[in-house]
């Protein structure tokens, strides 16, 4: 990837598909806006979640998924170690290896995906409750914006105890 970086026209290419994402991105959510009368009195019908709060210690899914993950590595790491001491050969042994970091991240993707529709499902009940037409990652947004990123929090704590 870097070596394509490095020449000049890769990265005039790069640019301009970035740039025409952007436009397009932009452009399509004027037309939403415009598409949809605001019946709030002008007020925002967009809302905001801080993704990176999403996956921090305030996720109660975030911290019962990487004790999942941890107590996985964990079984898997000693599992694998057996075979390893059990093994003959060192091509045997790199093979156990490379079969337990496939695991891992296979196991990894899983829980992420898993997390990620949870707080999808969240942000669309939040969203829906407050009458918000659109939830954005607060990254995405330059400015304004209700943020519902607490309130997705709770919820996913609230669902988390059920």
């Amino acid at each position: 990837m870097m070596r394509m970086m490095n020449n000049k026209a890769n990265v005039k290419i790069f640019s301009i598909v970035i740039a025409t994402v952007f436009i397009i991105g932009i452009g399509a959510l004027a037309y939403t806006q415009m598409a949809t009368p605001s019946g709030n009195g002008g007020a925002s019908t967009i809302g905001v979640i801080d993704t990176s709060r999403m996956m921090s210690q305030d996720n109660p899914l975030f911290v019962s998924a990487a004790q999942e993950f941890m107590s996985y590595q964990s079984k898997l790491q000693q599992e694998t170690q057996a075979k390893i001491d059990a093994a003959q050969d060192d091509a045997t042994k790199q093979k156990l290896v490379e079969e337990m970091r496939q695991n891992l991240a296979k196991k990894d993707q899983e829980i992420a995906k898993s997390i990620q529709d949870k707080a999808m499902e969240a942000a669309k009940a939040v969203g829906e409750g407050k009458g918000l037409s659109v939830v954005m990652s607060k990254e995405t947004v330059l400015y304004g914006g209700v943020d519902i990123t607490d309130q997705v929090l709770k919820k996913l704590a609230s669902d988390a105890k059920k």
